[in-house]
């Protein structure tokens, strides 16, 4: 909506000079990514250390992870629950282990600094500093030995540091026992079925699937599996094996608890609604190999060959004699490393019996067809619910990870460069510079159809026949001197433009930092946005000429005597030399239309530049050397009139739909701060329009300069005040209160304030200039910024663009003794319904000395919300 808005207010700017033309026709008519702002600063290394402990309930069902990351001084991690579309979050993984059956989510011991969303990261950030304390319950399998469970937690996400350096980190420990500890028991991590198993009965289940092999249709795989024992006591253990073999180069990714893998999908096991009994891990002996996937995520995992997975289903001991079904699905998805199939499915069956005592058979599972999210949804139910989906390892090594071996202490050579012949071997696409050249032809024959221009075609033609004494070889060759000397020009005007492309390019990568020798790129041109607002500026002065706002003087020498005198002999010297001072003369008409091609010539290459001018040259030269080669050609000219005017000025709306365009490519945050230079040009252009008006010297003098004034006045105070930058550091990382949030405005502000917060509100919106100026000039601030990082300040940030009558955010204002905005209240920490309120127009010292008096007032209370460090 922000970027539609801006482009409709540049087309009212850019078509509100339509009123003046009729009159003269008469009537005929782009707080931001906190500790991303400076790249390189603040060391190379976070220092990552990584710890974890575990107890066990007295009882052996259950117990309690804990996990302890610390971080180096100025350093942070993300929260395992960073939104999506910023940072990366921190994944907390456990390698599947036999002994565990389920684990519950990690919570951190305190909150995270809250960083809400900005102009560049459009999440809000959750910061840890220094150290961060995860814990996570789990449950035990019946019979484990709780003192050596080997769990190995794995830790992977984004590290970064206040002053800009941000590293992938990853890190790995073996939980240490911490002994006997009474801990509260999850039971969301027990499935409802096995909470009361007492209800669970025999019922009757007829197998649709394929027994034995199953080839999977749309795919490169076969499926088989077992089950171990046919028949089981109560509270008994069932062995499930099955196993996918991939064909011809195709392999099976890995198993992951869920389906949270980057890239490819993993192995999903689980049990169906009808087997309401419990699942636990399963595991493989086939080696996982990895390979990386792009860098700061996860490596891809997988296995060669056949693969099998096996894992043991719980019998309830309250389970009643008969027969029960023993249904699945498993997911998977196979590949070579170049192609993949798509992720495929399949349901697992069988019949199980209970009995009083357990056989020593196995039995074949049956096979069907099914689909991959099936599995994927089930396993959060039947299997362990473990964060993540990467980490497979087992802790004894059945899972190892195979890798080559590596000598830490070795320098990595780097990597040779690879040489490469390629051929083409498709026709290759014509370039669209022969439609540029036409383009450029055609706009210097349209040109001629200007009112400066057209007048004089004929007569500059007659006068040669009549030189030549109608003799039409030199008839011909006046006429081709003369558009020599109209192409010169144009050549002239390539070499200004080439070199001024070239000095600018130089300056804009000294003003950009470049080291390079070369100056910018051409093409790079295009996404500089001082080119862009040189590029708006041209356009749109050159467009308002056409429109009639302003004139275009032609230059002044050409009234000299001695230039009449040399455009006033004949000959082809005399012929060369009017085709040059006609050209000039013309200015005031081409003048508008032959600016933007110069502005778009400087981000061209010279040889382009040279045919573009070149092309315009001989398109506004073609009448001279058409009607050259035959002069009756001359009657089919068209007869000047009130029409080439409105010509003209249609040209001239071309050229503001060319601004629309041009302000559409900037960067959004320059979008206002153009869009009130342009209002500043066209009064400066109306301006410069009324000097004609004006008899006294001075006072044209005067009226010219007095426009420039104001066309760089305004230019300066829109790019110093009305720029969005993204927020620096030291700015104010702003709780953002939109519409959907202000009911419970009033309520947050009063528990802050009582928390012992000081708080810091301002109320602006899009639709209040003053608001916008107070906040860019004198609130959101570096200074301020500074101040409320340094006292813990809690900043809020009410949008009322959306101003609703005697809606919250109104009421609120009224009980702040106020009707309107701009208004900043400051709520002094642990001083209940206490406030200092600012109002109009506020500077900097102004907000810092409030500040300063609310710090004062505020009593010492313990902080308690997640803007604390």
């Amino acid at each position: 909506m922000t970027r539609f808005a801006s482009l409709t207010l540049a087309l009212m700017l850019c078509f509100l000079p339509a009123t003046a033309m009729a009159q003269g026709l008469g009537g005929d008519l782009f707080q931001g990514l906190e500790g991303f702002e400076g790249l390189g600063g603040g060391g190379d290394d976070p220092n990552l250390g990584l710890k974890a402990t575990y107890v066990v309930d007295p009882s052996g069902t259950h117990g309690q992870l804990s996990v302890t990351a610390t971080v180096g001084s100025g350093w942070y991690l993300y929260s395992t629950t960073q939104p999506a579309g910023g940072p990366l979050p921190t994944k907390l993984t456990l390698a599947p282990n036999p002994a565990i059956t389920a684990l519950g989510k990690f919570t951190p011991d305190h909150k995270p600094k809250v960083v809400p969303p900005g102009d560049i990261v459009r999440v809000r950030q959750e910061k840890f500093y220094d150290k961060v304390v995860w814990t996570a319950p789990f449950l035990l399998a019946p019979d484990t030995k709780a003192d050596d469970l080997q769990l190995k937690v794995l830790l992977n996400g984004q590290s970064c540091h206040d002053r800009g350096t941000c590293f992938p980190v990853s890190g790995d420990t073996i939980a240490k026992f911490g002994g006997e500890k009474k801990v509260p028991k999850d039971e969301s991590l027990v499935p409802a079925a096995l909470a009361a198993p007492s209800g669970i009965k025999p019922v009757e289940y007829t197998i649709v699937g394929t027994v034995g092999e199953y080839k999977v249709p749309k795919g490169h795989s076969i499926l088989s599996g077992t089950y171990s024992p046919t028949i089981v006591a109560p509270g008994d253990e069932i062995t499930v094996s099955i196993t996918v073999t991939p064909t011809g180069d195709y392999h099976v990714y890995a198993y992951s608890p869920t389906d949270s893998t980057t890239g490819y999908k993993s192995t999903q096991i689980a049990l169906a609604e009808t087997t309401p009994w419990i699942a636990l891990q399963p595991t493989t002996e086939n080696p996982i190999k990895e390979k990386e996937f792009a860098e700061g995520f996860d490596p891809i995992r997988y296995h060669d060959g056949p693969t099998t997975w096996k894992f043991k289903v719980q019998v309830p001991i309250e389970a009643k004699p008969g027969k029960y079904p023993l249904v699945g699905y498993l997911g998977f998805q196979t590949c070579t490393d170049a192609t993949c199939d798509p992720p495929g499915g399949a349901m697992f069956e069988a019949n199980v019996g209970v009995a009083t005592s357990t056989n020593d058979e196995t039995g074949e599972l049956a096979f069907s067809d099914a689909i991959y999210s099936k599995a994927a949804k089930r396993a959060e139910i039947t299997h362990a619910r473990v964060q993540g989906g990467a980490a497979e390892n087992k802790a004894d090594g059945g899972n190892a990870v195979v890798a080559p071996p590596q000598d830490n202490n070795a320098a990595v050579p780097p990597a040779p460069t690879a040489t490469f012949n390629w051929t083409v071997v498709n026709q290759p696409e014509s370039s669209s510079l022969g439609w540029i050249l036409v383009l450029s032809f055609v706009g210097g024959a349209i040109l001629n159809l200007m009112p400066c221009v057209l007048p004089v075609v004929g007569l500059k033609i007659l006068s040669f026949v009549n030189q030549a004494g109608k003799h039409r070889g030199q008839v011909f060759m006046l006429n081709l001197i003369y558009s020599a000397g109209v192409i010169s020009v144009f050549l002239f005007l390539a070499v200004l433009s080439t070199s001024i492309g070239w000095i600018g390019s130089m300056v804009f990568t000294e003003t950009a930092g470049g080291g390079g020798t070369g100056g910018l790129a051409w093409g790079q041109w295009s996404g500089n946005v001082y080119y862009i607002l040189g590029m708006i500026i041209l356009v749109y002065t050159m467009g308002l000429s056409m429109l009639g706002v302003w004139e275009l003087s032609m230059p002044s020498f050409l009234g000299s005597s001695s230039v009449a005198s040399a455009s006033n002999q004949s000959g082809y010297g005399g012929a060369f030399f009017k085709g040059i001072v006609t050209t000039l003369l013309s200015t005031p008409c081409s003048g508008p239309f032959l600016g933007p091609i110069f502005g778009y010539t400087l981000s061209e290459a010279t040889y382009i530049t040279f045919l573009v001018f070149g092309f315009i040259g001989l398109g506004m030269a073609s009448p001279y050397l058409v009607i050259g080669i035959n002069p009756r050609l001359i009657g089919f000219l068209p007869k000047p009139g009130n029409w080439m005017v409105a010509f003209k000025q249609a040209m001239g709306f071309v050229m503001m739909l060319t601004v629309v365009y041009l302000v559409y490519t900037m960067d959004e945050k320059f979008v206002i701060s153009t869009l009130t230079l342009l209002v500043g040009l066209g009064a400066a252009c109306w301006m410069l329009g009324q000097i004609h008006l004006i008899e006294h010297r001075g006072a044209k003098v005067a009226t010219s300069l007095a426009s420039l004034v104001l066309a760089i006045g305004i230019g300066v105070f829109s790019f110093k005040y009305l720029v969005e930058e993204p927020s620096h550091e030291g700015a104010i990382a702003w709780d953002q209160y939109q519409s959907e949030r202000f009911a419970t405005l009033e309520e947050d502000i009063h528990a802050l304030q009582n928390a012992g917060e000081t708080v810091m509100v301002d109320f602006t919106a899009d639709w209040c200039p003053t608001c916008k100026f107070n906040y860019y000039t004198a609130i959101n601030t570096q200074r301020v910024g500074d101040y409320v990082e340094e006292n813990g300040v809690a900043p809020v940030l009410v949008d009322w663009t959306t101003a609703q009558p005697n809606d919250a955010v109104q009421q609120f204002i009224n009980k702040l003794k106020s009707n309107s905005i701009p208004l900043l209240a400051i709520f002094p920490g642990g001083r209940e319904n206490e406030v200092i309120v600012l109002t109009d127009l506020l500077t900097e010292d102004k907000v810092i000395e409030a500040l300063n008096n609310a710090q004062a007032m505020s009593q010492e209370i313990p902080k308690q919300t997640a803007l604390a460090e």
